[in-house]
């Protein structure tokens, strides 16, 4: 999985190094990218991860350094 298939669609001028965990279209589409590459990965896992990483993560949360959360989470890393 890599980050340059996560682009920010809604806000691409201003943040696009960040992930914005409020924007639950945002969260959406890391959880739809994830479920791709890691199909067996339960819908429960991914949103457990994703929410940790959100709070783990300092804002504004760094898409590298959140993917690099979201992969130790979910042990795909």
């Amino acid at each position: 999985m890599s980050w340059n298939n996560v682009d920010n669609k809604h806000k691409k001028k201003y943040d696009r190094n960040f992930v914005s965990c409020d924007e639950f279209y945002e969260r959406a589409y890391i959880k739809q990218i994830v479920k791709e590459e890691f199909p067996s990965l339960s819908d429960s896992a991914i949103d457990s991860a994703i929410s940790s990483c959100c709070a783990s993560v300092p804002a504004p949360h760094p898409r590298q350094t959140f993917w690099n959360c979201l992969r130790n989470r979910l042990g795909v890393g």
